[in-house]
């Protein structure tokens, strides 16, 4: 029998949705967002690839109200939590059903894009799907446009596990949690990977091949916030 996908489930959704961010994840978004802010030009969109439920779009609201958005998720329950979230919004917010490993068969409409952005989604692709995924955001993304994504990176967990671990417990510490963005999976060597993080120097390289100027602006330890330009 399939196991049930709990992204599908609403019930599932509104207590994930509920959970606070925790300071790492609220930094970086915030990174994120002011960058949009500053650089955003009078009728510009932003094309958000994995929305989830809305809460990047509604960071970016909060400093930018004008902002439009073509928000594309796989699941319907999370795209319906889009729609009351950012209910006042309604006009500003296009929302596009799809998987994005499909994408390329889909078209997107408001094209092309000022921003395309990506919040802890493009871990889950397969290593193919994602070189792909780069090369479609090429398509679509204005000349002088911007693609910011937040992922989770590959870690070398076996060799470095030790001081990883000391990260972590800082961070735990600090945030005074172990759940969410600190849990101990991705510092623990003996833990089965099931999804398909890449190193920062993958992600270089595809980025690179699909046509794109990949810069760095923040990192803490498996998270990082990845910027990119259009050659």
């Amino acid at each position: 029998m399939t196991k049930p996908d709990k992204w599908y489930d609403p019930t599932f959704i509104r207590v994930w949705d509920a959970r606070p961010a925790t300071p790492l994840r609220a930094e970086q978004l915030d990174i994120l967002a002011t960058v949009i802010r500053d650089n955003y030009r009078k009728g510009g969109r932003i094309l958000d690839l994995g929305c989830g439920t809305g809460r990047v779009e509604q960071l970016i609201l909060d400093l930018l109200p004008v902002a439009r958005f073509t928000s594309v998720d796989r699941s319907p329950a999370m795209l319906d939590m889009v729609r009351r979230r950012l209910i006042e919004y309604g006009a500003q917010c296009r929302l596009v059903q799809c998987d994005l490993n499909r994408l390329s068969t889909t078209d997107l409409p408001d094209r092309p894009f000022q921003f395309i952005v990506s919040v802890n989604m493009i871990h889950e692709l397969p290593h193919p799907a994602k070189c792909r995924l780069f090369r479609l955001c090429r398509r679509v993304i204005s000349r002088t446009g911007l693609l910011l994504i937040v992922d989770r990176i590959a870690l070398d967990r076996r060799s470095l596990s030790r001081p990883y671990r000391s990260a972590l417990a800082r961070l735990q510490r600090i945030a005074h949690t172990e759940s969410g963005e600190y849990s101990s999976q991705w510092a623990n060597p003996r833990t089965k990977d099931d999804e398909h993080p890449a190193t920062l120097d993958e992600y270089f390289r595809w980025l690179r091949a699909a046509g794109f100027v990949p810069g760095l602006l923040h990192l803490h330890c498996h998270k990082a916030l990845l910027v990119a330009s259009p050659l």
